[in-house]
């Protein structure tokens, strides 16, 4: 019996990209099995002049150049770097093996071998089988199963005695005065048409089928090089601008294509298919000499004297070459978890490049060591097939990318690969260089835009497929809080045991401080309030919002259905608690799930007991009660601390409602310093019109605040460069500042400046504890309550209550309660 640490099946460009990495990365042993003769997989049988569609530079393994680092001089692909034709990678990968896997004593090697599964194989050439005892993972770089011409068995019926032939068979049969029928739209139809022209073959005799035309990308903005920085990082920036300006996902494609990112064969066909396709301006000129082009559907068979098409009858010649394209390259495109048990299954997890991925996902498997952890760094980029799933696929890759931003050590990998092509190059800029700073100030600011309006159009269109939830919930992505989705909570899971109730969810307020509830979820536990449901659940959120609920079903003594409550919930149409401490004013819930909290957080006011109570006063409850309870909290503490010696009080994110709450505590305080308020430019006109600063800056204006005055900073951004600005301006003269929130979560990353001896995270959950302690629980109640009432009643003037009616409406909305981009005079309700 055979033994090794990783056994991986196949020795294709994806499987040698994995081994590479791995061996560079670990000293485990590996044993790759191939059915073809030599390493490389589908290039073994590739036809003669097939070459990459994209540059070499992102082919290949990471540890060996491919590309070699010239431009191409002649050609359709004039002027931009080399591809590699089919014989060049195939002797390149046979290099690899020979002078890289083999020499290093930990790759084993069976070429001419069938996996026949269960750890065994079996040789073609002596009929030996094998059986290998696998220490750590199976690789299956078999599952996305590709498909090339050579082996392709069409799915429509050819009369005998025509001339139908492979792609392969092109240089063999083509002759002076023959007619072509290229059958395909796809990439290998492109290459049949362009080698035919490229051949001298009049456009006239060529006539293309194509089923469904194709977006097409252009190669001159995918050029790793130096001197093609302008138009490759360009194209990146003018993408994110385009996607971020549509309104539909039609738009997106018009956008695309007149900003230079998309091509298409005819400007009056509307495409309808995407599969990456890559030409060059060139190329695509001269596939616009060919008139001839057929688009009567797919092709059902071919006769003597015709083609019979989906839409029509095309006459043809007995003469007729007919070339067939129509193999898809990979035929298995349904989506599988990467990192499963003892078997991974490499996918793309960057869109168009499978090497590149291959490698990624074996470094992470060689560093990171928890399956969750491996598997949410690698989530699969969905191969595409209609133009639409441009959408879905450009949106998992940002999202992927996000994550990895976050992952120093990750970003440091990824610039030395090889294969990345991009990262080295972005972090190598000039920061003299105005022309590349202008592209990658316009990079940064569309990226975020661009990523949020793409999940708004898969929404979209994924309503449009969606049946009806009967208990839906909102959801948050973990990872990128701004990406949600709407899950069901089954029947069964609210079933009612003794002791518990069933919550019908009223209403809630939605603010940036349920924002700030996701980005500090891990620390404070506000994951833990209530559980996902559906795939991935452990991956997603569900974010607590304030509000009311109504009991619609009780098996709880003293908890009767009508019962009205007031306090956390989920942002969803039912949830169900389990009572405990019950008093004619509240409850605690007991759930087992949320034991660790604090008991404040699982506290719910039983409203129709209170004194006083007055339903016309529900939406500024739920909206003011947690954001003017901090800023009392924060008022109390900063007045406690004698203003930490402070003559001024800096509020950063001024247009924030608890800051506003805060500069109402100081405005009403005599003995308060000075305070001003700092907020985006954007937002600068709203909150000098408040009328409740003593001052209002935006923040490209700090370099201007007096520095010799004493302040204390209240920091409701969380945004590290600006306050790291702000302390460095003011030095000794910045006594303390408290850390409140994150209303600007993109700028969070640690940044030199910030003076962190006098900095402290304000938690108001422990001055709350301690003023109850201090004062008791009626006078803690009756201060806040007061300041409450008296605050609301100011905010009357200028605050808008916006109602959304649905969670799906409230989805919608999530990615721009994100970005902060609501007025700050606008207040999210939701009703259901």
């Amino acid at each position: 019996m055979l033994e090794t640490d990783y056994l991986i099946i196949g020795s294709g460009a994806v499987g040698m990209a994995f081994a590479d990495t791995l061996l560079s990365e670990t000293d485990a042993r590996i044993l790759m099995v191939d059915r073809y003769a030599k390493p490389g997989g589908h290039w073994n049988v590739a036809y003669p002049f097939v070459s990459l569609h994209q540059p070499s530079q992102f082919y290949g393994v990471s540890s060996k150049e491919l590309s070699n680092g010239q431009k191409d001089t002649t050609g359709l692909n004039k002027g931009l770097l080399s591809l590699a034709s089919g014989t060049e990678v195939s002797t390149y990968f046979e290099a690899v093996m020979r002078d890289t896997f083999l020499p290093s004593g930990r790759v084993e090697y069976f070429p001419s071998c069938n996996y026949l599964g269960n750890c065994k194989f079996e040789s073609e050439t002596t009929g030996e089988e094998y059986e290998v005892k696998v220490h750590k993972k199976i690789v299956d770089c078999t599952y996305l199963k590709t498909s090339v011409p050579a082996t392709h068995t069409p799915n429509f019926e050819v009369a005998k005695g025509t001339v139908f032939i492979p792609i392969n068979e092109l240089p063999n049969t083509a002759t002076d005065s023959a007619e072509y029928v290229i059958i395909g739209g796809g990439k290998t139809g492109i290459d049949a048409c362009l080698w035919l022209l490229e051949n001298k073959v009049s456009p006239d005799r060529i006539t293309w089928i194509v089923s469904r035309d194709a977006w097409l990308i252009n190669r001159q903005n995918i050029q790793p090089a130096e001197e093609f920085f302008d138009t490759t990082f360009g194209a990146m920036a003018n993408q994110s601008e385009a996607i971020s300006k549509a309104n539909t996902a039609g738009e997106i494609f018009e956008n695309l294509e007149d900003a230079g990112v998309l091509l298409r064969l005819d400007k009056t066909v509307r495409p309808t298919m995407f599969h990456g396709a890559t030409v060059s301006p060139m190329e695509l000129a001269a596939l616009q000499e060919i008139k001839n082009i057929i688009r009567l559907g797919r092709v059902q068979r071919i006769e003597k004297t015709q083609i019979v098409l989906d839409q029509g009858i095309l006459p043809t010649t007995p003469n007729h070459i007919y070339v067939d394209c129509s193999a898809s390259a990979i035929s298995n495109a349904a989506v599988k978890t990467i990192f499963q048990g003892n078997t991974i299954t490499p996918q793309t997890v960057r869109s168009y490049q499978p090497v590149f991925s291959a490698s990624f996902i074996a470094y992470v498997e060689a560093n990171y060591k928890d399956e969750d952890t491996k598997n949410r760094l690698c989530q699969v980029v969905p191969l595409p097939n209609h133009d639409t799933d441009w959408i879905s696929m450009t949106e998992a890759q940002m999202v992927n990318q996000f994550i990895w931003s976050q992952d120093k050590t990750l970003r440091a990998w990824m610039r030395k690969n090889r294969l990345d092509g991009y990262s080295k190059l972005l972090t190598s800029v000039d920061k003299t260089d105005a022309k590349k700073g202008a592209i990658l100030k316009k990079m940064r600011k569309y990226s975020l835009p661009a990523m949020l309006k793409l999940q708004q159009l898969q929404r979209e269109l994924d309503a449009n497929n969606r049946t009806p939830i009967k208990n839906p919930q909102l959801e948050v992505n973990k990872d990128v809080f701004f990406k949600n989705r709407i899950s069901e909570t089954p029947d069964a899971e609210l079933e009612l045991k003794n002791g518990e109730v069933l919550l019908k969810v009223e209403k809630f307020a939605y603010t940036a401080n349920n924002i700030t509830y996701a980005v500090a979820a891990d620390m404070v536990g506000y994951w833990q309030f209530f559980p996902s449901r559906g795939e991935n659940a452990a991956r997603w959120g569900v974010i607590p919002v304030w509000g009311f609920a109504r009991v619609v079903a009780s098996r709880s003594e003293g908890i009767p259905v009508g019962d009205r409550l007031f306090g956390f919930f989920p942002p969803a149409k039912h949830v169900k608690m389990t009572p405990v401490g019950i008093s004619e004013r509240r409850f605690i819930d007991g759930a087992a799930h949320r034991t660790r909290l604090p008991k404040g957080y699982n506290s719910y006011q039983r409203i129709l007991n209170e004194k006083n109570y007055n339903p016309a006063f529900d939406r500024e409850r739920m909206l003011f009660f947690p954001l003017l309870v901090t800023s009392f909290c924060l008022w109390d503490s900063l007045k406690q601390a004698n203003w930490h010696g402070a003559k001024r009080i800096i509020i950063l994110s001024a247009s924030s409602k608890t800051s506003i709450g805060l500069a109402y505590a100081l405005d009403a305080d005599a003995e308060a310093p000075t305070f001003m308020g700092i907020t985006s430019d954007r937002n600068l006109p709203k909150v000098e019109g408040l009328g409740i600063y003593d001052q209002c800056l935006s923040y490209d204006m700090i370099s201007s605040i007096d520095a010799d005055i004493p302040t204390v900073i209240v920091d409701m951004s969380g945004n590290s460069k600006v306050l790291a600005a702000l302390h460095t301006r003011l030095g000794a003269n910045m006594k303390f500042t408290h850390n409140v929130g994150l209303t600007h979560w993109l700028h969070t990353k640690a940044h030199e400046g910030i003076i962190r001896e006098r900095s402290a995270f304000f938690f108001a959950p422990d001055h709350i504890q301690k003023l109850i302690q201090e004062w008791g629980p009626d006078r803690f109640e009756q201060e806040t309550s007061a300041f409450l009432m008296t605050t609301v009643k100011k905010t009357r003037a200028w605050l808008n209550f916006r109602q959304v009616n649905s969670l799906e409406a409230l989805a919608a909305l999530h990615p721009a309660v994100c970005q902060g981009t609501l007025p700050p005079d606008e207040a999210l309700v939701v009703e259901l």
